[in-house]
């Protein structure tokens, strides 16, 4: 299932009740104006699901957003929200609690909670809608409906969001067959970060540092010093303990660190074709250039200079 709603095209009084009526089709939610709200109103939706997940994207002006007991009563939910704040914050109610998100906030919330919202600014956001039936087993007894704030900056909260964020990135590459263990992992995640006892899930608390991880080395790909004492230091763990992430992909964190360096390589001999090689050797971290151009050739099975002749000679389409 795809969804694309945008605003732009309808007639500046017709916008909101235009959005009024998406949101309240797709997610069973009201839009309603603020006071004195400047105009003209933007907004964009779009979404997808894959496997059990329904993924949502929201950047909209602001104006106010309730999911109340008869849009409950009118359309209910089988599933939980995990919304993650990407804008200024906003203000929520859920149930009877009050609160106020921060930018990379993280919310897991019974989808048939009374709710409502206004930002600080404007919306952006990211939500996953989870069914219940796999987030339920993995949380802890609450005895009440679920509803928690989770920082998403550190421990179990950062695995989540970065977790999350990885799952965002290749959303549209991942099978839906693949999604399910993805989803799977996720929810287990998010139900150690609710209370439930780390232990009794590893794999999936091994699985959201390993994804972390990686993140870490793709924003450090430049940096020649880029060692797994860093990147330990960075995620907080032992050195031992990153490389035993690596284990179960039947790589090192090395051959890792250095496969993605010869593809962003690869990328950027063939998208400018005039630039020096060894300048772009030397852009993504490589010290030695004889290093540099073996592992090219194992890698590619050709040389630089043959790859992009190899591009020029290729037939147009």
């Amino acid at each position: 299932m795809r969804i694309e709603v945008s605003t732009d095209a309808v007639p500046e009084r017709d916008r909101l009740d235009l959005w009024d009526a998406a949101l309240h089709t797709t997610l069973g939610l009201q839009a309603r104006p603020l006071p004195n709200a400047p105009g003209p109103f933007h907004a964009r939706l779009s979404g997808r699901s894959s496997g059990p997940l329904l993924k949502i994207r929201v950047d909209a002006d602001a104006h106010q957003v309730a999911r109340r007991p008869h849009d409950i009563a009118r359309r209910p939910w089988d599933g939980y929200r995990i919304y993650q704040e990407a804008s200024a914050g906003a203000w929520f109610r859920l149930a009877n609690e009050e609160g106020v998100t921060r930018p990379g906030d993280l919310v897991v919330y019974d989808a048939d909670l009374h709710f409502e919202t206004r930002p600080t600014d404007r919306y952006r956001l990211a939500m996953w809608i989870v069914p219940k039936a796999l987030l339920t087993p993995h949380l802890p007894a609450l005895g009440r409906p679920l509803s928690m704030v989770l920082s998403g900056r550190r421990g179990v909260d950062a695995l989540a969001a970065s977790y999350l964020g990885a799952l965002t990135r290749n959303w549209d590459s991942i099978p839906a067959a693949s999604m399910h263990p993805a989803a799977d992992t996720l929810a287990r995640l998010i139900g150690i970060d609710c209370g439930a006892a780390a232990a009794e899930q590893p794999d999936a608390v091994q699985t959201a540092r390993l994804n972390e991880a990686k993140r870490h080395i793709d924003r450090h790909l430049t940096d020649p010093d880029l060692s797994p004492a860093g990147v330990a230091a960075a995620l907080g763990i032992a050195v031992r303990t990153l490389h035993l992430l690596f284990e179960p992909t039947g790589t090192s964190l090395a051959r890792h660190v250095l496969r993605r360096r010869l593809e962003e390589c690869r990328a950027a001999l063939l998208a400018n074709p005039a630039r020096p090689v060894t300048d772009i050797a030397f852009a993504w971290g490589f010290g030695n250039l004889s290093t540099f151009y073996r592992a090219f050739q194992v890698a590619f099975g050709l040389s630089p200079g043959d790859l992009r002749a190899a591009s020029r000679d290729a037939p147009r389409a």
